[in-house]
């Protein structure tokens, strides 16, 4: 059969690479080997590497690496039309360990799924609903992270910044593209947590990169496009409404909501009340009635286990952190952040905020499985792999400092979908997340001009690391299954 011309490209890319010398910031393979898997109830040999690859600031060449795990069945079926999935978690200057042993890799980490139980050490089982039946897979460690550097004369601000973030990611997957012979294939990125701002804004760094790289759609997970709208600046009234539904179902899953309930039916009844009457009442400010003032802050009382009095006494609103304090204050607990289903003891200083965060031992567990995994696909120093690496000084969005600043990640989205008319977008979010929550994402959508059709909004019964939920985590590799495997629109 004749070949493409598109395939006689990948074949040259990858033999210039096969061929190019090595320097100090050439590809480094750390490990290859041929893993069984067990997938869709069949067992497959799957080629796993690990490695990092050369990526450039626009000031200096090479002055940074980016890290890679992919997996790639030795006999895949599909061809040209075979999906690649580029996955990476958030921070900014967290690794893939999260995704990779929670979610998507040939191991899964198993959390207790009864909250109140003891985590004990991290107890791994082979991940027999990894995605290798529908895509190969490519986990990306942003530079710093993982195995991945940055030179000590690496230009920092451009690393550490949306824009240079994502441009060097995007360097790193069409190399790994190229290497692979895979530049034809149709790309979906999947970004969690920061990591779904990385993921829209390599949208565009891919295009500039390469305008022929078919990205096909981009998966967010906990997504945080809107953060700057939905964040809790006190006179910001979007972000007590659009917070409303996680805390009525938190407080539904605690058994401080009015009953009888349910944490998904209380949400949706949250978002109802939300829309109609709270945000009237907010925007009313002072010159709300007092009769009405009493009645949506009775409604509030029933829908938020916190107390009406607690509403009056704070102008009907309440942050989400203050939530975490009051709502099992009479139990001297305080709930997790990251997932509310998580309690913790309540400081005894503890005022309107407090740090240390309930779920944050479970989301060392898939970093303390991360090494004994690295050495099952045959990595020798698996103990250098860094799992966070957090930047130094500030992290740089874009938007200025004005306070009319403006961070379009989603317009980002928008114009791909008016470009390309098979770009499609999924949406992932836990109802008890206190960090991203279900109504910003319901806002996202909302306020955005995606067509019905190109877009999927899940939500699931867990919190910002949803996949720590088994049920959530068997729906969620369902829905991507689907969206990967989709037809594209003719």
């Amino acid at each position: 059969m004749a070949l493409t011309l598109r395939a006689l490209i990948d074949a040259a890319a990858a033999a210039m690479l096969m061929l190019a010398p090595l320097s100090a910031g050439a590809q480094t393979v750390r490990a290859k080997s041929v893993q069984k898997v067990r997938v869709q109830g069949r067992t497959i040999d799957v080629a796993a590497e690990v490695g990092t690859l050369p990526v450039s600031s626009k000031a200096r060449a090479e002055d940074a690496t980016v890290g890679y795990i992919s997996y790639v069945p030795v006999k895949a079926a599909a061809g040209a039309e075979r999906p690649v999935l580029v996955a990476f978690n958030g921070g900014p200057g967290a690794s893939s360990a999260f995704l990779q042993m929670g979610a998507l890799g040939l191991s899964r980490v198993s959390v207790p799924q009864d909250p109140a139980a003891p985590l004990g050490k991290p107890v791994v089982a082979p991940n027999n609903d990894t995605l290798l039946d529908a895509a190969d897979l490519l986990f990306l460690d942003p530079p710093g992270t993982g195995f991945s550097s940055l030179s000590p004369n690496a230009d920092f601000s451009f690393y550490h910044s949306v824009k240079g973030d994502a441009l060097a990611n995007a360097q790193a997957v069409k190399q790994w593209l190229a290497k692979h012979g895979r530049l034809g294939a149709p790309i979906y990125i999947l970004g969690e947590s920061y990591g779904t701002i990385r993921a829209t804004a390599m949208i565009d760094a891919l295009a500039e990169i390469d305008p022929a790289i078919r990205l096909r759609g981009v998966l967010l997970l906990g997504q945080a496009l809107n953060m700057i709208e939905t964040s809790q600046r006190p006179d910001n009234i979007i972000s007590y409404v659009v917070s409303l539904p996680s805390l009525a179902a938190i407080a539904c899953y605690h058994h401080k909501a009015a009953a009888p309930c349910t944490p998904e039916g209380i949400a949706d009844k949250a978002e109802r009340f939300a829309g109609a009457t709270y945000l009237h009442a907010l925007f009313e400010g002072r010159a709300i009635a007092p009769a009405e003032k009493q009645r949506v802050a009775n409604q509030l009382a029933a829908l938020s286990g916190i107390p009406a009095a607690y509403y009056l006494a704070h102008d009907l609103r309440i942050t989400k952190e203050q939530f975490r304090v009051q709502l099992l204050k009479d139990e001297g607990k305080v709930v997790g952040r990251y997932d509310a289903r998580y309690t913790a003891p309540r400081p005894a200083d503890a005022g309107e905020t407090v740090g240390p965060d309930a779920f944050s031992a479970v989301s060392d567990l898939y970093g303390k499985a991360m090494p004994a995994y690295l050495a099952r696909l045959g990595v020798k120093d698996p103990a250098d792999y860094k799992v966070l690496a957090l930047p130094k000084g500030a992290w740089a969005y874009g938007g200025g400092d004005s306070p009319f600043a403006d961070w379009p990640f989603m317009a980002i989205i928008e114009k791909r979908m008016e470009k390309n008319p098979d770009f499609r977008l999924f949406v992932g979010n836990g109802i008890y997340d206190l960090t991203t929550t279900i109504g910003a994402a319901d806002y996202l959508i909302a306020q955005s001009d995606a067509p019905d059709g190109h877009y999927v909004l899940a939500r699931y019964p867990a919190g910002h690391v949803s996949y720590s939920d088994d049920g959530s985590w068997r729906t969620m590799i369902g829905q991507i299954r689907a969206f990967l495997t989709r037809a594209p629109a003719r």
